[in-house]
């Protein structure tokens, strides 16, 4: 498993493209207009237009608009300016698809069945809550420059420190018994090939392999510590039932200057402060609502009192690569 961040998604730098800066090239096309047809006859007349629509494609009988062509397309990110064109085609011939299914399945009533009704409801309920959440994050200010310089300094495994490292990771569940194993083991001065070996002869499943990966792409709680241990050191990482091995093979040090650093902390910063208000916001909800537990949940803590698991593996394990954006 990959180690993640909580950051964001990766931030990029100047000799590994990992860049997802978005792009926002593709303009909602307002209508297709139908060509005029212009009429003679023995005199000149006044062209006659016909009147704009917003229909693409009629499937027997049913429409299919533009607005749901960029629909589609606002949701799929860097697409070149030049593919536009044959993005927006093979969007519409895949809503094509789409309708001929769904008119199958109305004419099958399948939207009565409980498993297609239960679904539905909760795409619905789904949708409603993210436009409530997205609302109450679109308070969200940009960052002061106070606050990227501090988080500029105060990160140098990030910036001014940065390095490329090349890593080995082994991921496993972690069990009592697992972890017990492997303490012991590196305890021992037991090599990572060989406690891999022991896991595997007990029967637990590993994986994992080796990869390169800038710091920006590392947990931030994890960075620090492998910012300093040695080449060869294998850390324990563990979290939520999953833990690692991690072993910094070799590293080769890139900097970064706060003023390429600064888009990036300042996108940080402002998803971060998004996320802070969803979840103040969430909170003044559970404060107000009257939550009751019944049933095998009877005695449930309420999620605002449980208490806060270790932001190691899961973000650090399970999740998969993130950075600045």
């Amino acid at each position: 498993m990959p180690i993640v961040t909580p950051m964001g998604r990766p931030r990029p730098n100047p000799n590994i493209r990992q860049e997802s800066h978005p792009v926002n090239k593709l303009h909602t096309l307002a209508s297709l207009v139908v060509s005029t047809l212009v009429l003679t006859a023995c005199g000149e007349r006044p062209p006659e237009k016909k009147a704009a629509t917003q229909v693409v494609a009629k499937v027997n009988g049913g429409e299919i608009s533009v607005h749901q062509i960029n629909f589609v397309l606002q949701r799929t990110p860097n697409i070149p300016a030049d593919q536009a064109d044959a993005a927006k085609r093979q969007v519409l011939e895949g809503l094509i698809d789409q309708e001929l299914a769904v008119q199958q399945a109305l004419e099958g009533k399948l939207e009565r069945t409980p498993n297609v009704m239960q679904a539905i409801e909760a795409a619905r309920r789904e949708i409603l809550a993210r436009a409530y959440v997205e609302q109450a994050a679109g308070k969200a200010e940009k960052p002061a420059a106070e606050a990227v310089r501090t988080f500029y300094a105060e990160h140098p495994e990030l910036f001014a420190n940065r390095k490329i490292y090349r890593l080995e990771e082994v991921v496993f569940a972690a069990t009592p018994e697992n972890l017990a194993s492997v303490r012991e083991q590196l305890g021992r001065g037991k090599p990572v090939g060989e406690i891999v070996t022991g896991l595997r002869a007990r029967g637990v499943e590993v994986g994992g392999g080796v990869a390169v990966k800038p710091a920006e792409q590392l947990a931030l709680e994890l960075l620090p510590q492998l910012a300093q241990s040695r080449e060869g050191q294998p850390q324990l990482i563990e979290n939520q039932g999953r833990a690692a091995l991690i072993t910094v093979l070799g590293s080769k040090a890139e900097p970064l200057d706060e003023a390429k650093a600064q888009p990036f902390i300042e996108s940080y910063l402002a998803n971060k402060h998004k996320a802070d208000l969803a979840r103040d916001a969430l909170k003044q909800l559970r404060d107000k609502a009257k939550v009751e537990y019944v049933g095998e949940f009877t005695g449930t803590k309420p999620a605002g009192e449980a208490p806060k698991a270790a932001a190691t593996t899961d973000a650090a394990v399970t999740k998969g690569i993130a950075g600045l954006k």
